[in-house]
């Protein structure tokens, strides 16, 4: 994906915070699920990885949507400059569903709606919108699977002991470290986990490659609780094979709100687009307005 980008020159084309949702990592490696991950001696004290694993999926179906506003920086190599949004929302509802909206100087510049692997891009300012009903011929992961590397990169409750070792243990800090192998369409890769607890939240998430190079990594922290409901307010992701770094700072967040079904609806979002006179274009044949166009606003 990252390749037809540069070859349409797109990066150049859309505001940075958006494109760090649709940079691509290379996936690699496979584990045989023959037999389980071997143990490893752990101090005295240690959770089991069953207790960890059942405090994640926990917390995590109980959070089913949440509402912020905020910041989010976004720096990739093709930029000298780091993009910075303040005006920012983000709405998220599990496990696949994302909407972000940016504002300049008070004006809603850019608009992005995933769900699952479609997604309407809007430029209000222009009058202009990409749309995509599937996914592209990605070489890495798909844009559904990038929004659940930053936000649920696993269903915790949904994976076997047989694939999760804990590597190490600290009473003093109450952190613990988890390797473990996932798949699913892609071979399988590893991740490493670092959590902290109890009641257990997710700090970091490590992707590796078969040759055990970093191509993903998510940090969480500043963590809230609302209604027993732990979630973080600041989400950092790296991709270090792209060059590419986003920071996500949330205020006034709003957990397990109703969500309108119409945000999600992009067919009926593509047709409210088309009756107001906005232009499709297609950001992958390097269409769309430039970042200059975006940061100046409406004329």
């Amino acid at each position: 994906m990252m390749k037809i980008l540069k070859h349409h020159h797109y990066m150049n084309h859309i505001p940075l915070y958006v494109t760090g949702f649709i940079v691509t990592v290379l996936l690699a490696g496979c584990v045989s699920l023959g037999t389980p991950v071997p143990t490893l001696p752990l101090s005295p004290g240690a959770p089991t990885v069953a207790t960890i694993l059942g405090s994640l999926a926990e917390n995590e179906a109980a959070l089913r949507s949440f509402r912020a506003a905020g910041t989010i920086m976004v720096q990739i190599p093709e930029v000298e400059a780091t993009q910075i949004s303040r005006e920012s929302s983000l709405l998220y509802q599990a496990p696949n569903r994302l909407n972000i909206i940016g504002r300049r100087y008070g004006t809603r510049g850019i608009e992005l709606t995933y769900v699952d692997d479609a997604f309407v891009l809007e430029f209000p300012t222009k009058k202009e919108y990409c749309y995509r009903e599937r996914e592209e011929s990605f070489e890495t992961l798909s844009s559904a699977e990038i929004v659940r590397e930053m936000f649920q990169p696993e269903h915790w409750a949904e994976l076997s002991e047989r694939v999760v070792r804990m590597t190490s243990f600290d009473a003093t800090t109450q952190t613990a470290e988890l390797e473990l192998w996932t798949g699913g369409r892609r071979p399988w890769r590893k991740r490493v986990i670092h959590v902290q607890g109890a009641p257990w939240v997710l700090l970091e998430n490590t992707l590796f490659n078969q040759e055990g190079a970093v191509i993903a990594k998510t940090t969480k922290a500043a963590y809230h609780e609302q209604e027993g409901i732990r979630y973080p307010t600041e989400i950092e992701s790296t991709f270090p094979g792209e060059g590419a770094w986003m920071r996500f700072l949330m205020r006034r967040v709003d957990i397990n709100l109703e969500v309108e079904t119409s945000v999600f609806d992009l067919q009926q979002r593509v047709k409210t687009l088309k009756r107001s006179d906005f232009a499709q274009v297609d950001i992958f044949a390097g269409e769309g307005p430039s970042i200059e166009e975006l940061n100046a606003g409406p004329k």
